[in-house]
C-alpha cells in the first residue's frame, strides 16, 4: 500500500495525523488516497508531478473520503471522478448507498472516523465543564458558545470571534483541552444557507439521497427562507470526545447518525436546542453518574474506532 496525502488543509483537521504509512507493509498493492479530493482541484491538492500521477492511474486506487454529502452544497459531482477509483470509503453512510445505486457499482463503503491511537491523551484532571472545537458557520453554532460560555468553557476555533478561547491550538494541544473537559458538545450536522441549497438543486437525482429528506424543493420557498435547513455529517470530534475520556453530549436531530456508532444514554448523551444549558447544569451537578458512560464510550472507542483497528478492517482485504 502507498499513501498519497494532500498538501493542503487546517492546523486541526483530523485527517492530517492518520499515518496509515504505518500498515503499508500489512496491506496488499494499491494507492491509498487519504483525503481530500474534490472536482474543482482534482489531483492537484496531492503536489505530484505528471508522470508521478499517470503511474498512480495506472494502479488500483483507495480513496477516504471525509467531505460527504458536504461537497454536494459546493456543486461537486462524484460521477465525474469515481471511476479513477477501486473503492471509496466514506463518512456518510446514506451517500455510500445512493452513489452504488446511481453508479450501478458498490464501490462506496460507509466507514467510522478512524482516530490515530497515537494521539489518545493520558487520562488527566478535568479543569473545564465543557469544550466545543470547530468553525462558526451558522448562527446555531454561535448559540452553542453563548450557552457554555455561561460555563467553565473552551472553544477551540480558527474563527476570528471574541468567544474563542484557543484560537488555532495544534492538534495535540486540542485533544489535550479536550480530555480536560468534563463535557465535550457534539452536533453532526451542515447547517446550510441559500448558495448550499441552490448548489444542491443542481444535482442530478439529489432527492434519493436520504441525506438530504429534510431539504425542501427549490419552489417551497416558505420552508427554506430564514429558517435553518440542516444534513448529517459525521464530525471526528465526536471520536475525540470518546478518545479524550470527556462526556459526548449530542445533539438530537432528525437523523442521529452518531446511533450507528454510540449507544444513547449508555454512551453518550443527547440534547435538544431547547434545553442545552439545563442538560450541561444537570450533568456537572450529577458528574459522578455519568462517569461510567464515558468509560464506556472510551472503552467503545478504543476497542473499535482507531486507525489501526481501520486498517484491520477495510485496508487489509483490499487484494
Amino acid at each position: 500500500m502507498k499513501i498519497i496525502q494532500r498538501v493542503s488543509g487546517y492546523t486541526q483537521d483530523p485527517t492530517r495525523y492518520f499515518n496509515f504509512k504505518r500498515f503499508a507493509k500489512q496491506c496488499g498493492n494499491f494507492i491509498l488516497v487519504e483525503a481530500g479530493f474534490e472536482e474543482h482541484s482534482l489531483w492537484n491538492e496531492f503536489d505530484l508531478t505528471k508522470k508521478e500521477l499517470d503511474e498512480i492511474l495506472k494502479q488500483k486506487i483507495v480513496r477516504l473520503e471525509f467531505a460527504e454529502p458536504d461537497k454536494f452544497f459546493i456543486n461537486d459531482n462524484p460521477d465525474h471522478y469515481d471511476h479513477q477509483f477501486y473503492k471509496v470509503f466514506t463518512i456518510c453512510p446514506y451517500t455510500a448507498k445512493w452513489l452504488n445505486e446511481k453508479q450501478h457499482n458498490k464501490k462506496h463503503i460507509p466507514i467510522f472516523f478512524p482516530f490515530n491511537e497515537e494521539f489518545i491523551p493520558k487520562k488527566i484532571q478535568k479543569k473545564y465543564d465543557v469544550i466545543y472545537t470547530g468553525h462558526i458557520v451558522s448562527n446555531t453554532i454561535h448559540r452553542y458558545i453563548k450557552t457554555i460560555s455561561k460555563f467553565n468553557y473552551r472553544f477551540v476555533s480558527n474563527s476570528k470571534d471574541s468567544l474563542v478561547t484557543n484560537r488555532s491550538a495544534s492538534y495535540i494541544d486540542k485533544m489535550k483541552l479536550i480530555a480536560q473537559s468534563k463535557i465535550t458538545l457534539v452536533a453532526n450536522l451542515l447547517y446550510l444557507r441559500p448558495h448550499h441549497l441552490f448548489n444542491l438543486w443542481l444535482t442530478p437525482n439529489y432527492s434519493d439521497n436520504e441525506a438530504f429528506k429534510q431539504i425542501p424543493k427549490w419552489y417551497e420557498v416558505n420552508k427554506w427562507l430564514n429558517r435553518e435547513i440542516i444534513a448529517p455529517e459525521l464530525k471526528s470530534r465526536l471520536f475525540e470526545a470518546a478518545f479524550g475520556r470527556s462526556l459526548i453530549l449530542c445533539r438530537k436531530d432528525p437523523f442521529n447518525i452518531i446511533e450507528r456508532f454510540f449507544e444513547p444514554d449508555k454512551e453518550f448523551i443527547y440534547f435538544d436546542m431547547d434545553n442545552l444549558k439545563e442538560t450541561i447544569e444537570n450533568i456537572l451537578n450529577n458528574y459522578k453518574d455519568y462517569e461510567k458512560v464515558i468509560k464506556r464510550a472510551y472503552q467503545k472507542a478504543v476497542n473499535n474506532y482507531t486507525t489501526k483497528k481501520f486498517a484491520e478492517k477495510y485496508l487489509k482485504n483490499i487484494a
